[in-house]
């Protein structure tokens, strides 16, 4: 039995604030993985562990991040082909905005590769012969490298929780933090009185005029997939994060023309590779981002535009490619519980619904957060979902029923 699992990040919320955008969007095709298959939840982050993207990618293809580690900036490096040393220290870089001493946009106005690419150069040209590298990566997106920093004890706080908050609640700490705290405060420096900047004020954008170091960690080994699973991976994806994942795990991430991981990304493009790599692999992730992107836009109408071309560029020609296939199991799920401006908490539980062959459904119910909440199949250790979805016959998934049905449209308990 093959299996595909598509991790579409940011597409699920926290109900409590009323009605969510995958409430309250038309979405048959993700309605019919989760009617005619099992809907469930799922909680990828360990009790005291941020339930964050790296977390989630790490979990759902079956490592246990309690024993398996893997620091964000070391994936993001493997995915944009940055060769580590043993003892180098990578970190995620985004370039942010802030105004009086608040952050106010985690992405920088979303600024494009060809201006965050000149920042980079001259961030470099400033620490030349330091043993600090900088490499430009997608925009925002961006990673540093410190030469030596392995034994640096640091930690680091993910931009996106932090915005509208003081820098000064969420600067780098530990006992080796002033090392970073430097190389930031001469990197704003540099950033301050480049043209790129000054051509965003100009133009009414948003300034990149401060960097963000997280995700500090350096290499170390992780168990093949193959070997651990006995299955051939494949991974399809836009980040580098998640590409660098899928190496680094010892499977392939063809780059995919097109995959930007933001709201434009090619999802038809996306599908393809990912239909194609099922051919040669035998577990193939998808793994979709724009969500996050959408979420953080500032309102839910991006949310639900983002997730009908969701549901009828990918789930449903998905769906229809595996049901002619006939050998292959279709898991959709998400990373955490987000919103445009709030989190629900570090350990949520997120919807999740199998589909295909040896899945029985129990009865036809929408796949919302409301509806996972009324199932009878919660997997509370995210990392052994995997072996449900790969079970040849899956007995041991929790017979019940499920008193979820669709709400009318408008109502409070959602779709």
């Amino acid at each position: 039995m093959k299996a595909l699992i598509l991790l579409a990040t940011g597409i699920a919320d926290d109900t409590r604030a009323g009605p969510t955008p995958l409430e309250l969007t038309d979405t048959p095709h993700l309605d019919r993985a989760s009617g005619e298959g099992r809907l469930g939840r799922v909680r990828f982050a360990p009790t005291n562990e941020r339930d964050t993207a790296a977390v989630a990618l790490a979990s759902v293809l079956g490592y246990d991040t309690r024993r398996d580690r893997l620091a964000r900036g070391v994936a993001e490096a493997a995915g944009m082909g940055v060769e580590l040393q043993r003892d180098d220290l990578a970190l995620r870089l985004n370039f942010v905005s802030t105004w009086q001493g608040r952050l106010a946009d985690f992405r920088a106005g979303r600024i494009g590769r060809v201006e965050a690419r000149l920042l980079i150069e001259a961030l470099s040209a400033e620490f030349e012969g330091e043993g600090v590298e900088f490499h430009a990566g997608q925009g925002y997106r961006n990673l540093m490298v410190l030469s030596g920093g392995r034994e640096l004890q640091v930690e680091t706080v993910p931009p996106q929780e932090m915005v509208g908050r003081q820098l000064v609640d969420a600067a780098p700490y530990g006992r080796d933090a002033q090392r970073l705290l430097d190389i930031v405060n001469r990197c704003c420096a540099v950033l301050e009185h480049h043209d790129v900047n000054r051509v965003r004020l100009d133009l009414g954008e948003n300034p990149a005029n401060v960097v963000w170091l997280w995700g500090p960690g350096s290499p170390e080994p992780i168990e093949p997939f193959e070997l651990r699973t006995g299955r051939r991976l494949s991974v399809v994806a836009g980040v580098p994060m998640a590409r660098g994942f899928g190496l680094l795990a010892g499977g392939r991430a063809p780059v995919i023309p097109g995959g930007s991981g933001d709201l434009d990304s090619d999802f038809e493009a996306k599908r393809r590779a990912a239909l194609t790599a099922l051919d040669d692999s035998d577990v193939v992730l998808l793994h979709v981002a724009a969500g996050n992107e959408a979420c953080h836009v500032g309102d839910g109408e991006a949310k639900g535009e983002l997730l009908s071309r969701l549901d009828g560029e990918l789930v449903g020609p998905l769906l229809d490619a595996l049901a002619e296939r006939g050998d292959t199991r279709l898991l959709v799920t998400t990373d955490h519980m987000t919103s445009a401006s709030r989190r629900s908490g570090p350990t949520a539980m997120v919807p999740f619904a199998l589909w295909g062959p040896g899945i029985k459904a129990l009865r036809a119910v929408p796949f919302c957060e409301t509806a996972a909440a009324q199932s009878d199949l919660d997997i509370d250790h995210g990392h052994t979902l995997l072996e449900y979805l790969l079970d040849s016959a899956p007995a041991n998934l929790p017979r019940g029923s499920s008193s979820a049905q669709r709400p009318e449209q408008g109502s409070e308990s959602a779709r």
